[in-house]
């Protein structure tokens, strides 16, 4: 009897949860329906929302009816052991045959219980695959069908939530949309078999190129859009940049031929009073600034006006349409001539570190960064020019990147200096990480005309300690490069 009464309570929890999870998602189904545009696309994702709609609303029905199904074989078991307890008050203590009528009724009651143990199973297993079909259709909704990242629904809610911590706790937001550019006259060109592959592949980029707590959607059509918490407009630039440079490298492969496309990119931080929609006109209005300018290029806007994304070296990037005639080679030396450019500066790295030694302080996280000196680096300047020595400092920045996870954080300091944030690595971790670094280097020659120059580095690692913050983190890795050692600080 314990065991049955552990049991239906359980049961019965499932079925209330699993009831009331299958009405809100019916609800949410129906309350969010008729929100877009009357395109094809949205016509298409409204017979969708409803048949989902109808999936939600049967799920709940037959969740209603196990409940029912489940009330009343309870109600009839109680009846059966209230019967039995009954006939068991009736039998005299001592009576001729006393105890065959006491094991016979324990018989009745084991069998009603066992009886009733498999019907709460039974019920438990259906409860478990409803929740499952409705969980499976709650991802399906946020989910666009083709590139299978968020879809606009996913977008909205992502941005709304966002924008109420900014509100409630300023914390900082970014915005990117960007249009795959002449888009129309490709699906025309090589037909929308070819133009869906793009949107998928552009997709991919696009969530492999920024950071996991970021947000990649499918705005809507060839419209994309990423959703940046915690990102300041600095950052968000350089995210713009980076991932035009990845859609603009893309080599799709597509029925035995190579298909290339580009990025119309749009950028903006929000402000002080500002909703999500205006959030999202400041960043559609760079877009169009974008496209102005030439297409294939980032605009960011401060609230006042659409200004072209630029690098440290204050040169604009680069606008010309990689296919163009002529232009492909400049484009291509363009966009990989100044990596190290594009890294965080020290303003945006430390304001990026500060968040991260609190997170470790308030949940013990590991948290350790490297500071990379290029050795020699002023000496290689004078004797090779400023030329080389950006080259150099792309080499070093390349290496190291592709050394780090999605999660690390690399930026710029001055010329010769860099510094890497390894959140989740101890010390040790982040030093293996520096040696990997040190040898890729020292085993990679720079070809200078008729010479090759080797570079190396000098490393300081560091993890974060009870009273740092980002400044003295920062100077600790500093120091120890500059006493010549790369043993790890504590």
């Amino acid at each position: 009897m314990n065991y049955l009464l552990v049991d239906m309570p359980r049961a019965f929890g499932g079925l209330v949860v699993g009831f009331l999870s299958a009405l809100w998602y019916a609800r949410y189904k129906s309350d969010h329906s008729g929100h877009e545009q009357q395109t094809a696309e949205d016509s298409k994702q409204k017979e969708q929302e409803v048949q989902d709609a109808e999936h939600a609303n049967m799920a709940a029905l037959q969740l209603r009816d196990l409940a029912q199904d489940v009330a009343t074989d309870v109600g009839a078991h109680n009846t059966l052991v209230g019967d039995i307890s009954s006939e068991l008050g009736t039998i005299a203590e001592g009576a001729s045959g006393s105890g065959a009528a006491v094991a016979e009724a324990v018989a009745k009651i084991l069998a009603a219980n066992d009886k009733l143990q498999d019907r709460l199973l039974d019920a438990e297993q259906k409860i478990q695959t409803q929740a499952d079909e409705i969980r499976t259709q709650q991802s399906e909704a946020r989910t666009d069908s083709l590139t299978k990242i968020a879809n606009r629904r996913a977008f909205d809610d992502a941005l709304e939530q966002n924008v109420a911590c900014f509100v409630a706790d300023r914390k900082p937001i970014s915005l990117l949309i960007f249009d795959v550019d002449h888009f129309k006259k490709f699906n025309d060109t090589h037909g929308h078999q070819a133009g869906d592959e793009v949107l998928w592949q552009v997709a991919r980029t696009l969530t492999k190129t920024v950071k996991s707590s970021d947000v990649p959607c499918r705005y809507g059509g060839e419209e994309f859009a990423l959703v940046m918490p915690n990102t300041k407009i600095d950052s968000a630039r350089i995210t713009s940049e980076r991932v035009r440079k990845a859609i603009e490298s893309m080599e799709i492969q597509f029925e035995g031929k190579t298909l290339r496309v580009t990025a119309s990119i749009g950028v903006a931080e929000i402000g002080l009073g500002e909703d999500a929609v205006r959030l999202i006109r400041r960043s559609d209005d760079s877009v169009y600034a974008a496209k102005e300018a030439g297409r294939n290029c980032s605009y960011w806007n401060d609230d006042q006006q659409c200004l072209p994304v630029i690098g440290a070296s204050g040169e604009k990037p680069a606008v010309e349409h990689p296919n163009t005639p002529g232009k492909q080679a400049l484009a291509q030396k363009t966009s990989s001539s100044s990596i190290s450019e594009e890294l965080p500066s020290r303003t945006v790295f430390s304001d990026e570190l500060t968040r991260r030694i609190a997170e470790s302080h308030r949940f013990g996280v590991s948290l350790s960064i490297m500071h990379i000196h290029v050795s020699d680096y002023e000496n290689l300047v004078k004797q090779y020019g400023d030329a080389v020595g950006q080259l150099l400092l792309d080499s070093v920045a390349q290496f190291v990147r592709s050394t780090l996870r999605d999660m690390d954080l690399l930026g710029r300091f001055q010329d010769g200096d860099f510094v890497a944030m390894l959140p989740g690595s101890s010390v040790k971790e982040a030093s293996l990480v520096g040696r990997r670094v040190q040898e890729a280097i020292s085993d990679c020659a720079i070809q200078l005309g008729d010479k090759q120059l080797r570079l190396e580095l000098q490393l300081g690692v560091t993890d974060v300690y009870p009273t740092d913050d980002s400044e003295s983190m920062i100077a600790r890795a500093i120091q120890m490069v500059e006493s010549s050692t790369i043993q790890p600080v504590g």
